[in-house]
């Protein structure tokens, strides 16, 4: 298996899928010990949270991308005396979670 031993300055996230009756549903989280990652989980979650509220029945995906990226691409993180502007992860594409 892998040796990986997390340090106290990583970022973990944790995606996971579950099988039941036919059905997959996946989920993921992130999750860092260390708080000056404070201000990028913030974003994520405000972003996440963003897509869950712009969901619904006859709405674009592409709209719902376009209001998480908005969200994300607002926030800037301070680490170790440096800021980064928050940035999307460019060609990363979702998928269907249909009977198997």
């Amino acid at each position: 298996g892998d040796k990986t031993v997390l340090k106290y300055d990583d970022v973990l996230k944790l995606d996971f899928g579950t099988h039941v009756n036919g059905y997959i549903v996946d989920s993921a989280f992130t999750w860092a010990p260390e708080q000056k990652y404070e201000e990028l989980l913030a974003a994520v979650k405000d972003a996440t949270y963003t897509g869950i509220k712009e969901a619904g029945i006859d709405v674009r995906l592409s709209d719902i991308g376009e209001a998480i990226q908005e969200v994300m691409e607002s926030y800037e993180c301070h680490i170790d005396g440096k800021t980064y502007q928050v940035k999307c992860v460019r060609n990363l594409q979702g998928h269907r979670i249909e009977p198997y």
